[in-house]
């Protein structure tokens, strides 16, 4: 999101409650709803923490425009031109017999055109839903969108990958295995989980010496989450935010703490301590970090500890936050009775 800013794009974000009834299909609309919500205190305070103000940013619930007759009649167009198989672009298709699931795709694609949206991102695992907007759009005569993809935070917990009969693609290795809401505790980290949660997990996570390949989720959250956000602040506190003049305005001095040690020289981003000998190493690319832990420069003790230590630094902001807010609070508990995520 920082860097769509930077570039001086306006970001929206989509809260899909319509397509999360379809493709769960057990629980029920007031439930979902109050999961909305949930998303959209999360999702303003994870942004606030890295130094967006709210007001830059667009939310948007698919229900505000899904029951319109103009969604209607584009919902009925692609309806009587699709194939079954057409509409085989999640897992959760393959995983029942379900009707709903079969309808996501169409809500996705027509989010696009309702939104008013000239760019979807999302992850890997959207793939065949992109797919599908790009298919199908020029179709009904609308402008297809373009797309772009990130790789998907790693589990915990390694899985090998399997082929799911709804896919076009084959399991890729940055798609396979993401942490998911969907998996136990032990294999992902929630944005309210407490230090002692949080150092629980990493220390019993997956983490291979010298395993520099997806199925170590302990190294892809330094790769795709803490490398990024450290990257983003050094950049920062150098000035360079392109467009974004707001970024980290909301931000007070004292918050955002370095994730450097005092002895780290100019122009470090990251540092790691070897806890067998005390030594410290500063980093100011990730391919450094990367080459050091297949090496076993870096052990996977160090390396957890560097993750439990970030992580924290990042959640703390959001804990704060999360303390704050009575509504917050009051609709945690809504959305997720005896807080069961």
């Amino acid at each position: 999101m920082v860097d769509f800013l930077r570039a001086g794009l306006q970001p929206i974000i989509l809260y899909v409650d319509i397509y999360a009834l379809l493709v769960n299909y057990v629980h029920p609309m007031p439930l979902v709803k109050h999961r909305l919500s949930y998303y959209r205190h999360l999702t303003t305070a994870v942004l606030s923490s890295l130094g967006v103000s709210p007001e830059q940013i667009t939310h948007i619930d698919e229900s505000s425009y899904a029951y319109t007759e103009a969604f209607i009649q584009e919902f009925h167009k692609l309806i009587v031109m699709m194939r079954r198989t057409d509409a085989h672009c999640t897992s959760e298709v393959a995983e029942t017999e379900m009707l709903s699931p079969l309808l996501c795709c169409i809500h996705q694609t027509l989010g696009e055109v309702f939104t008013g949206m000239d760019i979807q991102f999302g992850g890997l695992d959207q793939y065949d839903l992109f797919a599908h907007s790009a298919t199908f759009l020029p179709l009904i005569n609308h402008q297809p969108r373009e797309h772009i993809m990130n790789n998907m935070v790693p589990s915990l917990k390694y899985t090998s990958p399997t082929s799911s009969p709804s896919s076009s693609i084959p399991p890729s290795p940055t798609s396979a295995s993401k942490m998911s809401s969907s998996h136990t505790p032990d294999a992902k980290i929630e944005f309210l989980d407490s230090p002692a949660t949080v150092h629980q997990k990493v220390s019993e996570a997956d983490c291979n010496p010298g395993d520099i390949t997806h199925s170590n989720g302990v190294l892809g959250i330094l790769r795709d989450i803490i490398w990024p956000i450290a990257e983003m602040q050094f950049e920062r506190l150098q000035g360079v935010v392109g467009y974004n003049l707001l970024e980290g305005k909301n931000i007070k001095t004292q918050e955002e703490e370095a994730f450097t040690f005092p002895s780290a020289p100019e122009g470090s981003i990251l540092s790691v301590c070897d806890l067998i000998t005390g030594e410290e190493r500063h980093y100011n690319t990730y391919d450094e970090i990367e080459r050091d832990y297949a090496d076993g420069i870096i052990s996977p003790n160090d390396l957890k500890n560097l993750v439990i230590s970030a992580l924290n630094q990042l959640l703390r902001q959001i804990r704060k936050i999360y303390r704050e807010s009575d509504e917050w609070q009051v609709v945690d508990e809504l959305a997720y009775p005896g807080g069961v995520y």
